[in-house]
């Protein structure tokens, strides 16, 4: 990951901003990471967590209420003054480094939350207790844009963090979700329409697509019967964008992917209704993805590989695509470079586009 080098009014990846903001909580700053929801902001903090080796503190403000923050007081009748009981977050945040997520800071909060938060954010402390000083704050929040309850920071809250903006990323996405598996038909489709099927704003349906309601209908796809799909999924992405997709992934489940990886089935992308180059491309991860991460490769099948690239109708960019994919798969490369017909095409190619000699070496 590479810190990025100019200032984007839209926000940032995932790989640009992961260590923009790493370093800026490494500066002992707080930062303020906003982004539509279900893009991935509180698991950024998980993983930030983990790479800083300190125990994460996860406080959802929205569902507190200022004592969740600053504790109770109570009077004490002998040394006729209040008494304050902080709470257990922060007497652990004050004996130990702790890596603090304000999360939903500005989801409806009320002001005197926002005043709580301020004292942790400004002064370092809960009520008496101070938080130790090696302890880092990180706060989260959704865009106004996103139809979420959104309540305005006060200037001076605001003024205590650095702000950054998290946006949506199908290529960082798509990384994730094949290491993940994720249904490969989601997959094919996001690879297909990219950030527009990835994220689309809330509309008059309560559901809508996210990074995060695209895992939920994966998950909805791999376990409930066929004649429950359309349903499940309206249901984690709304009802458009389903009918959207499945309309999609008909044209993509006649093409029968273990059958070109497994038994050599021919595919030709020159007929109607398989020549779009998205459902080309889309077809070209799918069995990259079966190969790659599948069942392993018998000596058998690796032919089948080459038949696949050699498709009527595969340009070489796809076939250069997918040869980039395979070459993340320690050992696949060379048993394919043992094949004649692959040397063969593979010196094709780089006459044709010298530039891509790398994916083919």
């Amino acid at each position: 990951m590479t810190l990025p080098t100019a200032a984007r009014t839209d926000g940032y990846t995932w790989p640009e901003l992961y260590p923009l903001v790493l370093a800026t909580l490494s500066a002992r700053l707080s930062v303020l990471l906003r982004g539509h929801p279900g893009v991935g902001k509180s698991t950024m903090a998980a993983r930030m967590a983990e790479a800083l080796a300190l125990p994460l503190v996860d406080i959802r403000l929205a569902q507190c209420d200022p004592t969740d923050l600053c504790g109770v007081w109570f009077p004490d009748k002998e040394a006729q003054q209040l008494v304050s009981y902080p709470p257990r977050w922060a007497v652990e945040a004050s004996e130990r480094p702790v890596f603090l997520f304000l999360d939903e800071i500005n989801a409806g909060v009320s002001r005197p939350l926002q005043a709580a938060a301020y004292q942790i954010v400004l002064e370092r402390r809960v009520g008496q207790v101070r938080l130790h000083p090696n302890t880092v704050i990180l706060a989260a929040g959704n865009l106004e844009e996103d139809d979420a309850i959104v309540t305005r920071l006060s200037s001076a809250l605001s003024n205590r963090f650095v702000h950054f903006t998290l946006r949506p990323d199908a290529e960082t996405w798509l990384d994730w979700a094949r290491g993940a598996q994720v249904e490969a038909s989601v997959v094919a489709y996001v690879e297909k329409l990219g950030v527009a099927a990835l994220y689309a704003p809330m509309g008059d349906d309560m559901a809508f697509p996210t990074p995060r309601s695209w895992v939920m209908a994966s998950t909805l796809l791999k376990t409930l019967p066929d004649n429950a799909h359309r349903r499940a999924v309206a249901a984690c992405i709304g009802v458009r964008a389903a009918e959207q997709f499945f309309e999609w992934r008909r044209l993509f489940q006649q093409v029968d992917i273990e059958g070109i990886v497994r038994r050599g089935k021919p595919i030709d992308f020159t007929k109607s209704g398989l020549s779009d180059p998205s459902f080309i491309c889309a077809v070209t991860n799918a069995v990259a993805e079966v190969a790659t991460n599948g069942e392993p490769l018998q000596p058998r099948e690796i032919p089948n590989l080459v038949q696949f690239i050699t498709s009527p109708g595969m340009d070489p960019e796809y076939a250069i695509l997918f040869l980039r994919r395979l070459r993340r798969h320690d050992g696949l490369m060379k048993r394919l470079r043992e094949i004649p017909e692959f040397r063969a095409l593979a010196t094709r190619l780089v006459n044709l586009q010298p530039i891509i000699a790398e994916a083919v070496a």
